[in-house]
């Protein structure tokens, strides 16, 4: 009954395991049922009247832990590193976005009007900014007054 008990946690865990491999949760579920069947089981077992309460509390405690530990290591260890790359896209992301390397203080013209947000071409790059006056006519004389994700902050020049 012992050998019985221990297949079906095993076969249990190995449904946990093979659950990676497999999406919609059915191998995943029949494994827990597996795992918790070999608790019952060993807590029920007729080859096991000898043993005390405290035995078989310990056996079914020591199948719980055992399977944790288990399925603990494999994901940790071999599930994510294994299949990480290979089911992770992972795309490269241009710094444009980004605010692109204009110090405070350069100066530059607006290329479009600013209300507030719009294209400038400051030190000779085009850039998105943000007028601080909160409306500029394209063509105005602009400088670069500090930074924020995705665009300068500007200020017109008198």
């Amino acid at each position: 009954m012992i050998v019985t008990i221990a297949i079906i946690a095993l076969f249990g865990i190995l449904l946990v395991i093979l659950e990676t491999f497999v999406p919609g949760g059915v191998a995943g579920f029949f494994g827990v049922l597996c795992i918790l069947a070999a608790v019952l089981l060993a807590m029920m077992a007729g080859e096991l009247s000898g043993w005390s309460h405290l035995q078989r509390t310990a056996l079914a405690g020591g199948i719980v832990l055992g399977s944790a530990g288990i399925l603990t290591v494999w994901l940790r260890c071999f599930a994510v590193k294994l299949f990480h790359r290979a089911f992770t896209l992972e795309a490269e992301v241009p710094s444009s976005g980004t605010t692109p390397a204009c110090a405070v203080g350069d100066e530059g013209a607006a290329l479009s009007e600013l209300r507030p947000l719009g294209r400038a071409e400051i030190a000779g790059r085009r850039v998105e900014v943000r007028c601080e006056d909160g409306f500029a006519p394209a063509g105005a004389r602009l400088r670069v007054i500090g930074h924020e994700p995705g665009n300068l902050i500007v200020r017109l020049i008198s």
